[in-house]
């Protein structure tokens, strides 16, 4: 009975021995390897922690991996550097606070909010949701090529973005719309009273416009200039802005000046006109228009013509230097063919009008017309008898310009625009030819113009000399 208590008080004595070990293992500070250790330990539910361990919760400098990544990492929504959960040190650990799950590193996983690369990254991520310069969807940042992006991506949400469609077995034209948004993929039909797009038989009549924006419909339009609208040039020359005010800008005869200049467009005008004896300005008109864009110019001229005939065209039209010829039948058109931005040319009446189209850029009605015996005499123009001053009216319709865009007609679409001129007189006036001027029709230079590119033209021996 002795022996057996004996043996007893033994195995006793033993086990305070080893929970003693045990205790100074997990609270020490040294550099064990078992569970609870403070120091560089290996063990599990290591408490307190001052090394580098790699047990769960531990507190010290971990590179962990984990999820929640805000930083470099790889996983989701990580914090830190760690591959372990929540651990604090540099440890693999779970429910560490500096480089697992939920910590604050670089990491690379969802909602990271430095350089990670998943969703709702706030950083320079590639994925969905990302504010920096990403490339997924809903990317705000610059240069994102995903939808609904800020940046300076390709969009199709252009309104004649259509597939052309057999027409109605009553020979209604007909369109599937390819626009993003509630007329995707529907097909517009002609109205019956206007049932093609560009009436071959008289130019004049109205034309089917097939709109695939927002209001989703197919209306019948004249499709020459309306000096009326937004964004017109016409007369001597009066301007009505983006912002719907009507101002004149008299430049100067024999001068060019920047109408619209952006970081990928520049428009310039040519202006003739005449100073009577006894005036102090010039009257003016616009004969000449120069469209620059990426690597292209595209040239418009009135012809000088000493005796107005409406039926014999006046315009002349060059592409990179070459002139190009429109045919009167047919789709009585010309465009672009391999070109990275399409552009087309089209007649819109048999002489002297014509439809451009820039696409992603811009789209312009033209037409040539001269000033008339009545005209000269009632505004006391005093033209010669040899000229009939042919110039051009012209209507705009811009796509994609920035906030920043210049140019007598350009700076009228800026956000907020305040338009300098005094409402409510007869001819409210715009200055600025200083501002506007350009060596040449074909210079993109101007004291506040945008648009960077070298000249490339000399000057064209259509271009009136006055």
């Amino acid at each position: 009975m002795g022996n057996r208590k004996l043996f007893i008080l033994v195995a006793f004595f033993i086990l305070l021995l080893s929970m003693d070990a045990i205790l100074a293992q997990a609270q020490g500070n040294g550099n064990g390897n078992g569970n609870n250790g403070n120091g560089n330990g290996n063990g599990n539910n290591g408490n307190n922690g001052n090394g580098n361990g790699n047990g769960n919760n531990g507190n010290g400098n971990g590179n962990g991996n984990g999820n929640n990544g805000s930083g470099n990492g790889n996983g989701n929504n990580g914090s830190g550097n760690g591959n372990g959960n929540n651990g604090n040190g540099n440890g693999n650990g779970n429910n560490g606070s500096d480089n697992g799950n939920n910590g604050n590193g670089n990491g690379n996983g969802n909602n990271g909010n430095i350089n990670g690369n998943g969703n709702n990254g706030n950083g320079n991520g590639n994925g969905n949701n990302g504010n920096g310069n990403g490339n997924g969807n809903n990317g705000n940042g610059d240069n994102g090529n995903g939808n609904n992006g800020n940046g300076n991506g390709n969009s199709n949400n252009t309104p004649t973005n259509y597939v052309v469609l057999p027409p109605t077995i009553a020979g209604q034209e007909r369109g599937m719309c390819k626009t993003n948004g509630a007329c995707f993929y529907k097909t517009l039909v002609c109205p019956s009273q206007c049932p093609e797009r560009k009436p071959k038989q008289d130019k004049k009549q109205k034309g089917c416009f097939l709109d695939c924006s927002s209001k989703c419909e197919a209306t019948c339009k004249y499709r020459r200039v309306n000096c009326d609208e937004y964004g017109s040039v016409c007369y001597d020359p009066r301007f009505i802005g983006g912002d719907g005010v009507m101002f004149y800008f008299h430049g100067a005869k024999g001068g060019n000046f920047a109408i619209v200049s952006d970081d990928n467009l520049q428009i310039n005008a040519h202006f003739i006109g005449t100073r009577p004896e006894g005036r102090t300005r010039d009257f003016t008109w616009v004969q000449a228009l120069s469209v620059m864009f990426d690597t292209h110019t595209l040239v418009i001229v009135a012809k000088r013509v000493l005796h107005w005939d409406n039926k014999v065209d006046a315009l002349t039209i060059r592409w990179d230097g070459e002139t190009i010829n429109i045919p009167n039948d047919g789709e009585a058109e010309w465009r672009t063919n391999g070109e990275e931005r399409e552009v087309v040319v089209e007649k819109t009446d048999d002489a002297n009008s014509i439809k451009i189209m820039v696409i992603g850029l811009v789209e312009m009605g033209i037409r040539v017309r001269p000033i008339g015996e009545k005209e000269n005499r009632v505004h006391h123009y005093q033209l010669p008898v040899d000229d009939s001053f042919a110039h051009l009216e012209t209507q705009f319709k811009f796509s994609n310009i920035t906030d920043l865009v210049e140019g007598v007609l350009g700076k009228t679409y800026r956000p907020n625009y305040v338009s300098p001129v005094k409402i409510g007189v007869p001819m409210p006036l715009m200055g600025g030819e200083d501002r506007y001027k350009t060596p040449s029709l074909y210079s993109p230079l101007c004291k506040v113009c945008m648009f960077q590119r070298e000249s490339v033209f000399g000057v064209m021996k259509e271009v009136a000399q006055y």
